[in-house]
């Protein structure tokens, strides 16, 4: 997934991207004049030379046009008083107890007992109340958490919809949730089948975390299986009916990329799915109503507009 900062909207855009450049640098990273203006955002400065001129500011360029630093050290993250915030909710929130140890998260929470408090019905809420109890499922969250934190391979025993157990040992590569469901997912990959499978974790019976490390180039086969896979929408969202909220939250599990246009007032969002979601968002599309357009790709607006037309036939 590219890089996606969760407080985007707290943060200078083109401050991050420095950041990111000079720790890259700090790190080893070969850069010069031209890789960095790259990662720099789109900004509109009327042409290179205010770039440039920055730029001189904060780098020293090698005879062979490699870029250094002043002082040879990277830039400390820090994090903005949201995101303190934020931090101080999640922490005392029971149901994401799972994400850390019992005692850095009570370490965490006396470091940021000075941090505003904000209760967490007015950060977020459950806007589905069928689903998944995260309360009931923190002990298998834990345990998938700590087999992806450490990796290492997960023995399960998994029922499947028709009642029947599947047993096995497995490489976990993702514990997703999907907002509008209230549903948590484990993905896991089977080597032997060279596929992903992907499972419902309140259908686990049991989950232990191995000793045995995932194998080396799982990750790689992984995403090459996901990248064989992967499609894409973009949808422009008009701001009715609540669709910018509701898809926010139904595209919850799924990579993305947004932008605004203050002119228009609406919403331009970019969607990485895969082959085998396309029902789902095709549904999910569907429920937005005339509030959602499909701007790319042609199939998939010709697939809303063949599922529009017949039913308004079934209407006539």
């Amino acid at each position: 997934m590219a890089y996606a900062p969760l407080f985007h909207e707290v943060h200078s855009e083109l401050f991050l991207a420095l950041c990111r450049t000079i720790n890259a640098i700090a790190a080893g990273t070969r850069m010069t004049r031209a890789d960095i203006l790259q990662q720099l955002p789109n900004l509109d400065w009327g042409g290179l030379e205010r770039a440039n001129a920055l730029i001189d500011t904060l780098f020293l360029f090698q005879p062979d046009g490699s870029a250094c630093l002043f002082l040879d050290n990277g830039i400390a993250a820090r994090a903005t008083t949201a995101e303190l915030v934020w931090l101080r909710a999640m922490l005392e929130d029971p149901g994401a107890a799972f994400l850390l140890p019992d005692e850095l998260r009570e370490k965490l929470r006396q470091k940021l007992a000075a941090i505003p408090e904000w209760p967490r019905e007015t950060i977020w809420q459950t806007v589905q109340e069928q689903g998944d109890d995260r309360t009931a499922l923190q002990e298998r969250l834990a345990t998938i958490w700590k087999a992806l934190r450490e990796k290492h391979q997960l023995a399960y025993a998994n029922r499947d919809s028709s009642g029947q157990i599947h047993e096995g040992i497995c490489s976990p590569c993702r514990l997703e949730y999907d907002a509008a469901a209230n549903r948590y997912y484990l993905i896991i990959w089977q080597a032997d089948e060279e596929r992903a499978i992907k499972m419902r974790v309140v259908n686990l019976e049991s989950v232990q975390c191995l000793e045995t490390s995932i194998p080396a180039g799982t990750e790689d086969a992984f995403q090459q299986f996901l990248n064989s896979r992967r499609q894409s929408v973009t949808l422009r969202i008009e701001r009715q009916n609540n669709a910018v909220e509701r898809s926010f939250m139904m595209f919850a599990s799924y990579d993305k990329e947004a932008s605004y246009d203050e002119e228009t007032d609406t919403y331009t969002i970019q969607l990485y799915y895969y082959d085998f979601d396309r029902r789902e968002i095709l549904q999910q599309i569907l429920s937005l109503g005339a509030a959602a357009t499909v701007l790319v790709p042609a199939d998939t607006r010709e697939a809303i507009i063949e599922h529009l037309q017949a039913a308004w036939q079934t209407l006539q």
